[in-house]
């Protein structure tokens, strides 16, 4: 801020986006460069500021105040239909200071409840007379808290069910993204490597060296493979095709037939084989994917889960077609809200962003008690 007066490379045009979200002090090193460039842009919404633990404020952002003919209003929103519109800009309005603007929403009705049951602490029926079915219309939800802790009921009710759900703005937190389909070696990878022979799901009735090897380090060596077997495996071509040959190589014969069975059976019967051989220290990671597979279909082990699980931060520049919004705040989050002025203003902020993620639906939840925003 102090040295580097102009930006790297010495750019022309600069735009800045989403800066609403910068500190004083990176709003000030970005004006700077700005100063050096032949055309500046920041770009900002003041009512989505809700970083405000790293300095981030609309005060941060608004001033000095830009002169109204520099001024560009995107007037169209893209996202948010009437009803959800309607509400959000309705609440907005409570904020003590903002950029007046006007947006007109998608030209769709969209839809706004209020459930009567079902808060965070216990989510079971959202999840199975609601989430579900939208789910099995194709569409997208998500679940929005204020913080990660009002997620756990949830996660533990989908994971009860072997729903996959994931966190695509967060895929570093393991807790909402348990399938991991982006990390090779995941539990989900490996046994969508088991199953990619199956018959029933399209495979080609044999395993290739990759897929065998992905599934068979995880298994216990004692009564299931020969002495050495896992690095004889190490040694072939990956893309080679396995072969019973391979397989009488590899396993001891009573392992061996019990996998012939199971492979001959439904995909079930196979998994069941994988996981009574499992070593313990691998065994409860395998638990969800196969829950997953069992339940949801093999398929869903590698498809883009259509249930998005985050805190409203998480979600921030995030959209699904149906939202389900949990109103509920910590204490420190109802002290903040309960007052007047700046901190107030930051909840509000945070739940406008909530509703605005909601393409289709909008869905307030109960609040579980007294600390809840009102929505």
């Amino acid at each position: 801020m102090k040295d580097i007066h102009v930006a790297p490379s010495g750019p022309n045009v600069l735009f800045v986006d989403e800066a609403q979200d910068l500190n004083p002090m990176q709003l000030k090193l970005v004006r700077n460069w700005g100063a050096h460039a032949d055309y500046f842009v920041q770009a900002a919404d003041d009512d989505q500021c809700i970083y405000s633990w790293i300095g981030a404020s609309p005060e941060a952002v608004l001033d000095p105040p830009i002169p109204d003919d520099h001024k560009i209003f995107l007037e169209q929103s893209f996202r948010v239909p009437r009803a959800i519109h309607s509400l959000a800009s309705g609440f907005i309005l409570q904020v003590t200071r903002r950029e007046e603007k006007q947006y007109r929403p998608r030209d769709a009705a969209g839809l706004v409840c209020r459930l009567a049951a079902g808060h965070w602490r216990y989510p079971d029926s959202i999840v199975e007379n609601s989430a579900l079915r939208h789910v099995e219309r194709g569409q997208s939800v998500m679940f929005p808290a204020s913080c990660s802790y009002m997620l756990r009921p949830l996660v533990a009710a989908l994971r009860k069910r072997g729903v996959p759900f994931h966190n695509p703005y967060r895929k570093s937190n393991g807790f909402w993204n348990p399938l991991g389909v982006t990390r090779r070696n995941s539990a989900a990878n490996r046994l969508s490597a088991l199953l990619s022979a199956h018959l029933a799901h399209g495979g080609s009735g044999r395993w290739t060296v990759h897929d065998l090897s992905l599934w068979l380090e995880w298994l216990r060596s004692e009564g299931t493979l020969r002495a050495g077997a896992f690095d004889e495996v190490k040694l072939m071509p990956p893309g080679a095709a396995v072969t019973l040959d391979t397989l009488v190589q590899i396993f001891e014969p009573p392992a061996l037939a019990g996998l012939i069975e199971a492979f001959g059976a439904d995909h079930k019967r196979l998994i069941e084989w994988w996981r009574g051989r499992l070593m313990p220290s691998v065994a409860s990671r395998v638990r969800f994917p196969a829950d997953v597979a069992t339940y949801s279909g093999v398929a869903a082990l590698k498809e883009t889960p259509k249930i998005i699980v985050g805190t409203i931060h998480s979600a921030k520049g995030g959209e699904a077609d149906v939202v389900y919004l949990f109103p509920d705040l910590s204490r420190a989050g109802s002290g903040n809200y309960e007052r007047f002025g700046p901190l107030r203003d930051s909840v509000i902020r945070l739940f406008y962003v909530g509703m605005t993620r909601a393409r289709d639906t909008l869905y307030i939840c109960p609040q579980e008690g007294p600390l809840a925003a009102r929505l």
